[in-house]
């Protein structure tokens, strides 16, 4: 193979440029923006500050990419420039969407509307050329193609940027010249975001229909046959051997299930796009019987997916993967059906479907995201008016339940569907009537079903092995001032149940036992002169819920006096789990220490 000369590398770079400007102008600012964000957010939060804009810059290259191979094949260039400008708006849309929101990278339906649109962009690069005329085997090419350039451009990029990284620890190891971590997360998002795209954009031919005549490689066939097909064949007796141990057992079907059916559909689908142009005239059977063999298998799977999927939302409620996961299985199914009845099937059928699929069901009162809200809503007022039935009295499931979908909601800011079963004004809450923003980053369930008059029944908590209530707290920074005039010694200290750390004051020594859960203090001989009980204190902090960080101090300060010492201890940091009834596991403790003695001990 002929390798390209440093022109031709340059004429076709130049080349891409004059095809794609608003693409690589789009790609080449977006990168410089994200590597200053890189750059400065060692002094500032600035990444999470600006990731609206960082995730709008990523969302337009694979639409402007579409955009251009759409209009390259009209015969009115100009008048579809038009589409470029749609898209500029689209992404100006998405990006105020972004910003209306503080805490961007907690929320998950923005972030999954992001994705949502970033895997509908690259959908529409896979069809855009032939939306308007179809050509079977120029598809196929053009899909060929993708594949190559994305294949070529990513190894491209990934040998400069390991060349460029060794090149940076060649000269901070020889030179002695220090070299901030930040440069290499800099060279990362320039090899990606400039090199990846460029090349990418650089093997594009750009009559792309008129490219009618395959060329099957032999290292795609054995690519095909000896890796993809038999790794199906795999999938297939895993199943089907499943299949038959839950009619056997006669048992639902766990919904784990339903991801393991759904990879296999889409191995088996582009298997299916990339056999295609040979599956008539391989002589390879694996090949040859593959359509319509592997369809009439996947039919009978298709029933053990909706039971997979009607199991968990039956007993949890729709939430948006569940919603995607039920519409990838009438996708599915669609497909298989579509394939098994028209003879003339068209591939480009795939993305089309799956591009509209997303689009549609990424906004509207019909989305995914306004149907999940409602289905918990739903599904939390009939958990409550159960509990109610039930004088608050709710059993472990029921609670856990409560609190998952207030989890849930919160999490969605969508707290006030619940406001006219509960009767609480959740937006007062969790407002600050002073900024008017939420004033912490998670929700309180258990102060929030308190509020409801809801307990637990103690009966059914040892019930589940695994409860287990996790609990925190932060001193954060701040500036309390601590009074010492009553106390000798003054110490910062910190234990974990991982570590056996010892603090020395004076002639003794403070040290973590699990055993007694507290901290122990020791003059010289090893005698114990008293120990601070932490199990206790935990015990009782864990009925104000899970964030003790509005706590008052004094509730969480521990006071030890005996007729040797007096000492007090006030946390900084906390976090300890609450396993079943009474059972303590510290995680952490950060703390000061104050101590007086009141008769020598050396």
């Amino acid at each position: 193979m002929k390798l390209p000369s440093i022109q031709e590398v340059l004429d076709r770079g130049l080349e891409a440029f004059k095809r794609f400007p608003l693409t690589l102008i789009w790609a080449i600012t977006g990168t410089i923006y994200v590597m200053y964000l890189i750059g400065s957010d060692r002094v500032n939060n600035t990444f999470d500050e600006n990731l609206d804009i960082v995730l709008t810059l990523i969302l337009g290259v694979s639409w402007f990419i579409g955009a251009q191979f759409f209009i390259e094949q009209q015969a009115k260039h100009k008048t579809w420039q038009l589409l470029k400008i749609l898209i500029l708006i689209g992404l100006g849309g998405f990006y105020f969407y972004l910003s209306n929101t503080p805490f961007l990278e907690d929320n998950p339906i923005y972030l999954a509307h992001f994705f949502i649109f970033l895997i509908a962009g690259h959908l529409f690069v896979l069809f855009a050329p032939f939306l308007k005329e179809w050509n079977t085997h120029a598809y196929w090419n053009y899909l060929k193609c993708v594949g190559i350039a994305l294949t070529r451009s990513l190894l491209y990029s990934f040998v400069l940027y390991l060349g460029l990284v060794l090149a940076l620890l060649a000269i901070d190891a020889l030179f002695e010249i220090t070299i901030r971590g930040e440069r290499y997360g800099q060279l990362f998002v320039f090899s990606l975001g400039i090199v990846n795209t460029w090349i990418y954009l650089s093997d594009f031919p750009a009559q792309v229909r008129k490219n009618s005549i395959v060329q099957f490689e032999r290292a795609l066939e054995v690519l095909v046959k000896f890796i993809l097909i038999p790794l199906i064949m795999l999938y297939l007796i895993i199943l089907y051997a499943y299949f038959g141990k839950i009619l056997l057992e006669w048992e639902l079907p766990k919904g784990w299930v339903s991801y393991l059916v759904t990879v296999l559909a889409l191995l088996g689908f582009m298997v299916h796009i990339i056999i295609n142009p040979i599956i008539k005239t391989s002589k390879a059977w694996t090949i040859k019987r593959f359509y319509p063999w592997f369809y009439y298998l996947l039919l009978p799977l298709l029933v053990l997916l909706f039971v997979a999927i009607y199991r968990r939302v039956s007993d949890y409620g729709i939430t948006e993967n569940r919603y995607y996961v039920l519409l990838a299985a009438f996708w599915i199914l669609g497909i298989s059906l579509y394939m098994l009845c028209i003879k003339k099937a068209k591939l480009i059928v795939l993305p089309i479907s799956l591009f509209l699929i997303l689009m549609i069901t990424a906004v509207g009162p019909w989305g995914a995201f306004s149907i999940s809200k409602k289905a918990q809503a739903k599904e939390f007022k009939e958990v409550y008016n159960q509990v109610l039935l039930q004088d608050t009295l709710a059993n472990y499931e029921q609670y856990q339940r409560l609190e998952s979908i207030l989890k849930y909601l919160d999490k969605r800011e969508s707290l006030d569907k619940l406001s006219k079963v509960t009767q609480i004004d959740f937006n007062a809450v969790i407002l600050d009537s002073t900024n008017n923003w939420k004033n912490y980053r998670w929700l309180d369930t258990r102060l929030v079903l308190d509020s409801l008059h809801i307990k637990m029944d103690s009966t059914t908590q040892s019930i589940k092995r695994n409860y287990n209530q996790y609990h925190m707290y932060d001193y954060g920074t701040d500036k309390t001032v601590f009074p010492i005039k009553d106390y000798d010694y003054f110490i910062s200290l910190r234990f974990n149940r991982h570590t056996n750390n010892l603090v020395t004051i004076d002639s003794c020594t403070l040290s973590y036992t699990n055993k007694h859960l507290g901290i122990m203090i020791k003059n010289q001989e090893e005698d114990s002169l008293a120990i601070i009980p932490l199990k206790g204190k935990l015990l009782a902090l864990t009925k104000y819920g899970n964030n003790l960080d509005n706590l008052p101090l004094e509730e969480k300060t521990i006071t030890v006096e005996n007729n040797v010492l007096k000492v007090k201890l006030v946390p900084t940091n906390l976090s300890y789990s609450l396993i079943e009834k009474d059972s303590i596991q510290l995680n952490n403790i950060d703390g000061y220490l104050f101590l007086k003695w009141k008769q020598d001990v050396k």
